[in-house]
């Protein structure tokens, strides 16, 4: 009697036991569905992001200029672009490298006082644009292609050069890291409206650049634009006279 009644208590056991397990496999499933759930939504969400994160670094953001009726000219002869109104009395010459970190530092505390020199028509600049840091890109080149790119702006619409100048010195590649490429500076001057088959021509064949590579060893030989013993970028002059930018002050002082 006792055998059977302790053995039908086993068995009620083991049959609220299993009933139990059973009750709970659909919670867990709900529960590991849940979780997944989760995991793709924010994983989607990251992976939306990062490629958003990714599509903002594929493109230079565009600076616009304040004043963009200062006129700007290229001279093929000399292989440089000269911005300003024709009847200042200052002529300031800037020898930059668009990987050079300097210059990015040069045209970010500068620029705004310069814009407003330009504007008022007290100041022109001479822009001799270089690839001194040719190799410290990688692959190697930027340098020459981001000059290049440069010149070709302005020989194809001179107006727009200032600010595809500006737009690469406010985002710059790392010197040492991986420039921009031809298509990244081909759709920058695009979006500035700079098309037509005379830019693609000048892009596509390197036009310039032979002359931006005969101007840098032409700089490098003048010791009068010498620094510290030798050339280096960015190198400014006031009315022909070498003057340190760094100085508080040094475009008033010059000129």
């Amino acid at each position: 009697m006792t055998n059977n009644r302790t053995r039908k208590q086993a068995s009620r056991a083991v049959a609220a036991a299993r009933g139990t397990r059973r009750g709970n496999t659909p919670m867990a499933v709900g529960i590991v569905v849940v979780v997944v759930l989760a995991l793709a939504v924010g994983g989607g969400v990251w992976y939306q992001k990062h490629r958003a994160a990714q599509a903002a670094e594929s493109v230079i953001p565009v600076q616009q200029i304040a004043d963009p009726s200062i006129p700007a000219v290229f001279d093929p002869g000399t292989g440089t672009v000269l911005v300003g109104k024709d009847t200042a009395k200052v002529t300031v010459d800037a020898y930059e490298d668009f990987l050079c970190p300097i210059c990015g530092d040069f045209e970010r505390a500068n620029f705004g006082d310069l814009e407003q020199r330009l504007s008022g028509g007290a100041i022109k600049i001479r822009y001799h644009m270089l690839n001194l840091l040719a190799d410290r890109s990688n692959p190697p080149g930027y340098s020459t292609i981001a000059a290049n790119t440069a010149l070709a702006v302005a020989t194809a619409d001179p107006k727009e050069f200032l600010a595809f100048h500006k737009s690469l010195f406010w985002k710059q590649p790392e010197e040492n890291g991986t420039g921009w490429t031809q298509d990244q500076l081909s759709n920058l001057a695009q979006r500035l409206g700079v098309t037509g088959d005379k830019f693609t021509s000048l892009v596509n064949g390197s036009t310039y650049a032979a002359k931006i590579q005969q101007n840098l060893q032409t700089a490098e030989n003048d010791q009068s634009l010498w620094q510290s013993g030798n050339f280096g970028t960015p190198t400014v002059l006031v009315n022909g006279k070498l003057v340190n930018w760094q100085q508080p002050g040094w475009l008033d002082i010059a000129a």
